[in-house]
């Protein structure tokens, strides 16, 4: 297969390919279309805009896959275009939207469904009949596809963007920034699907020659297999330190097995069709030997991810590890003693799984939120019990399963537990705030340690019912400093955080008006024992210099340490309304 076609080919294949997948490619231009319009309109961060689209993004993949299994039934094959169109508008009105934003179970479902579609595209042809040396060009007219579409698609991005700068620099032409976004959904939405299913055989069942490349082979052989070993000495170099210090495994190195299972099933793919008939001893004795070496890092793998689940319950992530772990350890087992070891198993059994821990009581969702409920309920007991004095360490722990919960909207299921609902009860429309306030009406003492790097670190004011009174001052301006941006002015006064990050400094023309302190106002926040709704005159600052008077209103203040050995928190960045009256005015 040529890398780079000819003109005629390309006009060929353009007709050839929207005769194959006229329904993939509409849904690609449409979608693509609705996108530039978002874009122009300034609509592309709208929720309902977000979600279709994603069910555009979504329905490329899964439109492709319906096709090839289209192309194994010969009669009544519009029920399987109507089951994937229902499957994508079902999955339209499943995605919540929390604060006109799309809510996070919604973007993981997303991936996992879109995911499982790239994994069916891998296997669609093959589901009713099967030949390993067939299947084994497939992949191969897929992997160069896929590279050829992200090069042609990505050249001419590339190449009409400098067109456009080059029109913008010679001839004094302005563009609007949107328009670069634009040209790249057209590049990828259209060109980049267009050219990638204009590169999919028809045929793919007769293709049963191997052309089994020396470049191939080098890859494998002197790079992928090296690398397999690499991983399993670091593996069971670990595996040794753990039985010598008689200690757990680091939840970290469930990653790594979980890499290195990846690694080998792919190598396996890769050599699954001349593994017996190739000179090579190092790719002939890959298997069985790198299953049954794999056997016994699943075992370590369990025991991290029980470790990390028995100590901080379960999350999403943990659940995908735990489930990607059952099925290392079932497609391993399937391989050892598996007559028929079709290598389309891999990725069919993992679109499968990407599908079916997507919702149900079994899901991801589902089981991470009760856990962590389960959690809550258990450490929340604890402190109640010790009339809420604890640990730095149990508070931190309630922080962070609050945190969560917060993050996936489900603070109403601590009402049970709580007697109310934290949601109804803290009326505000910062969500990020709602966690704050929780903690902060628990009135958790810390007995063990003084320093609580996320204790009252955000304070802020009511600005509903604020009223400034401008009487003595001659100019009012918003302004917000932090420690990257070290000015903001206000009539030619600059101001910005003092060296030691607890003053403020008033500079004009480069010399030093003055400099307001704030550490009396950090401090009594500190001791303030509430982070929201503080009353203005708590956080208003006033400060006479020479020839300035100056008023400082802070709307919010964010608290930090500069590194890890300070002991004492100053600020990062505040909000603040600044008055200022210059004396020789008057």
């Amino acid at each position: 297969m040529k890398f780079i076609p000819s003109f005629g080919e390309i006009t060929s294949k353009t007709k050839d390919t929207f005769k194959r997948f006229p329904i993939t490619l509409l849904w690609a231009i449409i979608g693509s279309f609705f996108t530039l319009f978002a874009i122009e309109n300034d609509t592309f961060d709208n929720s309902f805009t977000g979600r279709i689209i994603l069910i555009f993004t979504l329905g490329i993949s899964w439109l492709i896959t319906t096709r090839f299994f289209e192309e194994q039934f010969k009669k009544n094959k519009t029920w399987l275009f109507l089951i994937t169109f229902g499957f994508l508008v079902g999955f339209y009105f499943s995605i919540s939207i929390e604060n006109n934003r799309i809510d996070q179970n919604s973007i993981i479902r997303f991936i996992l469904y879109f995911i499982a579609g790239h994994l069916l595209i891998m296997v669609a042809p093959f589901i009713l009949r099967w030949h390993k040396s067939a299947y084994f060009n497939y992949l191969k007219a897929v992997f160069v596809a896929i590279i050829r579409s992200l090069f042609f698609s990505l050249i001419l991005y590339l190449g009409v963007v400098l067109a456009l700068l080059a029109i913008k620099h010679l001839f004094n032409v302005d563009f609007k920034g949107d328009r670069f976004f634009q040209i790249f959904v057209i590049s990828m939405g259209i060109v980049n699907t267009w050219i990638y299913l204009s590169d999919f055989p028809k045929d793919v069942h007769n293709q049963t020659i191997i052309d089994y490349t020396k470049a191939l082979e080098v890859l494998v052989k002197y790079i992928l297999i090296p690398l397999v070993i690499l991983y399993l000495i670091i593996l069971y170099a670990y595996s040794l330190k753990i039985v010598i210090n008689w200690s757990l495994p680091k939840g970290w190195v469930s990653y790594l097995v979980v890499a290195l299972s990846f690694l080998g099933f792919s190598i396996q793919i890769l050599i699954n069709p001349i593994q017996k008939t190739i000179a090579s001893r190092t790719i002939k004795r890959f298997y069985p030997w790198f299953y049954y070496l794999l056997l016994p890092l699943i075992g370590l793998l369990f025991v991290a991810i029980f470790r990390r689940i028995n100590e901080y319950g379960i999350t999403e992530n943990r659940y995908f590890v735990f489930a990607l772990a059952l099925w290392i350890l079932a497609m391993t087992l399937y391989m050892l003693f598996s007559k028929k070891k079709k290598i389309k198993v891999f990725p069919f059994s993992l679109a499968i799984i990407a599908m079916v821990v997507s919702f149900g009581f079994w899901g991801v969702f589902t089981i991470s939120t009760n856990s962590q409920v389960r959690r809550f309920e258990k450490v929340y007991t604890d402190i109640k019990n010790s009339d809420f004095a604890t640990t730095f360490e149990k508070k931190n722990q309630l922080r962070s399963i609050v945190g969560y919960l917060n993050d996936k909207n489900d603070l109403d299921k601590l009402e049970s537990i709580l007697g109310y609902n934290p949601k109804a009860s803290f009326k505000t429309e910062s969500h990020w705030q709602l966690q704050n306030k929780l903690m902060d009406t628990l009135h958790i003492k810390v007995t063990d340690k003084i320093n609580d790097p996320y204790e009252n670190h955000y304070f802020n004011i009511n600005e509903n019912n604020m009223i400034i009174n401008v009487k003595d001052y001659d100019i009012l301006k918003r302004l917000y400093i932090n420690r990257r941006e070290k000015r903001n002015s206000i009539n030619g006064y600059h101001f910005s955080l003092g060296k030691k990050s607890s003053s403020i400094k008033v500079i004009k023309n480069d010399t030093l008006v003055g400099e307001i302190d704030c550490s009396k106002m950090i401090q009594n926040l500190k001791n303030h024992g509430k982070t929201y709704n503080i009353n203005p005159d708590f956080m208003t600052l006033e400060e006479s210099f020479n020839n300035l008077n100056v008023k400082l209103i802070f709307l919010n203040v964010n608290l930090n340490r500069d590194n890890d050995t300070e002991t004492e928190k100053t600020l990062s960045n505040v909000s603040v309304y600044a008055l200022i009256k210059e004396k020789n005015a008057e």
